[in-house]
């Protein structure tokens, strides 16, 4: 178990659950947090043991979003440079990417506030479920900021141009049943039942052949940047590895001899 008193993973059959733990705080996207979350990045990233990652908060909150209180500390005195925040966004965006790009499925469970940073942490995942308390907003513009840590590419491809504009523009909250219908939260559990179905559905996920999926989710987060033909390139590329994984031959002989496939979704 790698832990911190902002964020902590524990690994059972697999399965990575992150907790992050400041409840008090609403586990605020703070540096100290965005720190740990990129070191449990890159140890799930280094790791043969893990197949699946499942992403929630603690205290009934997701993530509040930014520190406000430590953005004003961190404020320079009058005669002195700004800050250089490009940079620290930059640093963000990097483990970001890192984590939105991750080669197994990643599930994030959001109960209550997924403000801001957090918002954008919970569109890293795969799959979002929440609880009906769950509530999403990108909150920037209401402190004069532009939407980050990726938000401004993902939330338009998710949900469409114009719908995206207006939840940045106005900043206000997204319930559970509109993050339902309008594509940001895929299922809505009861509070108490969300963990476990994230978890469920990371433990059905893990079945799938991990090159498969791999190379399936890299391509398809490509996919709305790139021409058709690359698409098309990228896939016969990526169907050649796996139909020569053990994975697929152990599949295609279980199928002729009319065996359970390991991974059917139906079953």
């Amino acid at each position: 178990m790698s832990e911190s008193n902002v964020a902590e993973m524990t690994v059972i059959e697999g399965i990575a659950t992150i907790t992050m733990t400041r409840p008090e705080r609403r586990n605020a996207f703070t540096q100290e947090l965005q720190n740990c979350l990129s070191g449990l990045i890159t140890e799930i990233s280094s790791r043969d043991d893990i197949d699946a990652v499942v992403l929630t908060g603690s205290g009934g909150s997701f993530s509040g979003g930014g520190d406000i209180k430590g953005m004003l500390k961190n404020q320079p005195k009058e005669g002195e440079p700004g800050a250089d925040y490009r940079k620290r966004i930059y640093a963000i965006n990097d483990w970001i990417q890192r984590f939105r790009n991750l080669e197994v499925p990643v599930i994030a469970a959001v109960d209550g506030a997924a403000y801001g940073g957090g918002f954008s942490l919970a569109l890293c995942a795969d799959f979002i479920l929440c609880s009906p308390t769950a509530r999403f907003c990108s909150v920037f513009c209401r402190i004069g900021a532009v939407p980050d840590c990726g938000i401004m590419y993902v939330l338009p491809r998710m949900i469409g141009m114009q719908r995206a504009k207006e939840i940045m523009y106005t900043g206000r909250p997204v319930l559970a049943e509109e993050a339902k219908e309008i594509g940001i939260a895929f299922e809505i559990h009861p509070k108490e039942e969300l963990l476990d179905a994230a978890q469920i559905l990371a433990k059905r996920l893990q079945l799938a052949s991990g090159k498969a999926f791999a190379l399936t989710k890299r391509i398809t987060n490509q996919s709305l940047d790139l021409d058709s033909q690359s698409v098309l390139e990228m896939e016969a590329s990526a169907q050649e590895i796996c139909f020569n994984t053990d994975y697929n031959k152990d599949a295609v002989a279980r199928f002729t001899k009319k065996e359970p496939l390991l991974y059917n979704w139906e079953s």
